[in-house]
């Protein structure tokens, strides 16, 4: 969920293998002397910033800022010497001249790497620069999860799946790795339990201190959004504005269920073909696009058998799916404005012909035939922390298995009430959403604004999932925040949001389609 990095493009499939950083926690144990005991008080100590910490192109030598911090594993029992202490990685952004508040920028996942998630996209955005030119800002890997081995500890590893068979033959072996691996956690003073979303929550209030800062804006991109709403319960005072942009409230436990994916994703797809429908150009390319979405969308004969070599290395075969499926797929991919200017295209290819030839039609014809919400990607990464972040926030489970299973493997109960309540708060707050977003559709802000007394709303209808990182509106959301951190009382300048219009990319006839 995220924010364009590698991990914020985690998407539905399912897990078939575990890989973990090897020997990861033990050898962080080794290299961390101050890991076995934590400060009474969070200390920032400062660390050159080496290769360790990873650089931004757009940022300027000596505006980058080193340390870490250290913080207790059980937040009900900081003085536990039996478990290992988190030490976070921090690093503060701060130009010449750059007075005003300091911001937090959290990013999605959960549990993905701040620091690399504002190197590798936030920074490179217009809203970036315009931030960091006046704010310091703050940023530092969740507890679990860091990209770059070394640099946090402890490093609970990631997961590595691929869509090959419906996740019901594939969580059985995947409970009995994780029950391994919790097992091996814990020997090393590791429980997995300590790793949700609300200890991150508290690390913010830690990291913060530490620098000595009273004051912070809130910065928080998909699932970051949610653990910016429990920051601005638990720690009001702290909090002088928050810019929440693809929005996951508390109360959401919806968000990554199959489902409720596939039945978004479908509606967004069928958005996507009435705007194409509606423009003069796309209309004369795609004349048939409704008779297709018709065939599609057809719950009786939308059956489709297409033939297909589905792989580079595989043999011909035949696979059949359901073409409501198709479109679920479609249109969960279709945040990336190359999928969603090649959907007519796909979408009549697929309805029409009894061989695909586009490769991209291949991806979503297997991606449907093996679960409708899934992402195109044959082959994702996850963090460990991510799953264990999603059994802590949701009452029904971890929503790849659809239970609880995975959960009990790793020992992670549910957080309890606190985790699932609606946040109230009269801190002026910018809530942004985007059209095609199948993650956190825009009903999840509307319902969020309910309890947020100062709530600001703006509105991307045609754009994607956290709409500050994508290329079709990102000016315009930096005007827009600019305008709300000015005047956090007005609504904010939102003129500029009309002047996005969609663009399709024509049919492509005979050979054989290259990628979007």
């Amino acid at each position: 969920m995220v924010c364009g990095s590698s991990n914020a493009r985690v998407g539905r499939a399912t897990l078939v293998g575990l890989v973990l950083a090897s020997g990861a926690a033990q050898a962080q144990h080794a290299k961390s002397p101050g890991a076995t005991s934590t400060p009474a008080t969070p200390i920032f100590v400062d660390t050159p910033c080496t290769d360790l910490w990873g650089t931004s192109a757009s940022m300027p030598a000596g505006s980058m800022r080193c340390g870490t911090v250290t913080v207790p594993q059980n937040r009900a029992k900081p003085t536990d010497a039996s478990l290992l202490s988190v030490v976070l990685p921090v690093v503060v952004y701060s130009m010449p001249g750059a007075h005003g508040t300091p911001i937090v920028f959290l990013p999605g996942g959960p549990a993905e790497s701040s620091i690399e998630a504002a190197q590798k996209v936030l920074l490179e955005t217009p809203t970036g620069q315009m931030l960091v030119r006046e704010h310091p800002v703050i940023v530092f890997d969740r507890r679990g999860y860091s990209p770059i081995a070394g640099r946090a500890s402890p490093d609970l590893g990631t997961i590595v799946f691929e869509p090959r068979a419906r996740r019901e033959l594939a969580v059985g072996p995947l409970v009995d790795s994780l029950k391994r691996r919790s097992r091996e956690l814990k020997a090393h003073g590791i429980d997995p339990a300590n790793f949700t979303t609300m200890p991150a929550v508290e690390d913010i209030y830690d990291v913060v201190r530490a620098l000595n800062v009273e004051k912070v804006i809130l910065f928080g991109a998909s699932y970051g959004s949610r653990e910016s709403l429990h920051f601005m319960r638990r720690h009001p005072g702290m909090v002088e504005l928050s810019i929440l942009d693809g929005i996951a409230p508390p109360q959401a436990t919806q968000i990554l269920d199959s489902t409720y994916m596939a039945n978004t994703g479908r509606e967004i797809a069928r958005r996507i073909i009435g705007e194409c429908r509606a423009d003069a150009v796309c209309a004369g390319q795609f004349g048939d696009i409704s008779q297709a979405l018709d065939r599609l969308s057809d719950t009786v004969k939308s059956k489709l058998r297409r033939t297909a070599q589905f792989a580079a290395a595989d043999n011909w075969r035949t696979i059949e799916v359901a073409g409501a499926s198709v479109l679920s797929v479609l249109g969960v991919a279709s945040s990336s404005e190359e999928v969603r200017a090649i959907l007519p295209r796909i979408v009549t290819e697929v309805a029409d012909q009894d061989t695909l030839h586009d490769e991209f039609a291949l991806r979503v014809f297997l991606a449907a035939a093996i679960d409708p919400s899934l992402q195109t990607a044959s082959r994702q990464i996850a963090p460990l922390a991510y799953y264990i972040a999603l059994c802590g926030d949701r009452p029904q489970g971890e929503p790849k298995a659809g239970n609880r299973q995975l959960c009990d493997a790793l020992g992670v109960p549910f957080t309890g009430p606190e985790a699932i309540t609606p946040v109230t708060s009269d801190i002026p707050t910018l809530l942004i959403s985007s059209g095609y977003d199948a993650q956190t559709p825009a009903p999840l802000a509307d319902d969020a604004a309910k309890t947020l007394s100062h709530a600001r709303r703006a509105h991307f209808a045609m754009t994607g999932h956290v709409a500050f990182s994508r290329p079709v509106v990102m000016a315009c959301v930096a005007l827009v925040i600019d305008s709300f951190m000015r005047r956090p009382d007005d609504a904010p300048s939102t003129s500029c949001i009309g002047s996005v219009t969609p663009a399709f990319l024509p049919r492509v006839d005979g050979a054989v389609a290259g990628k979007p």
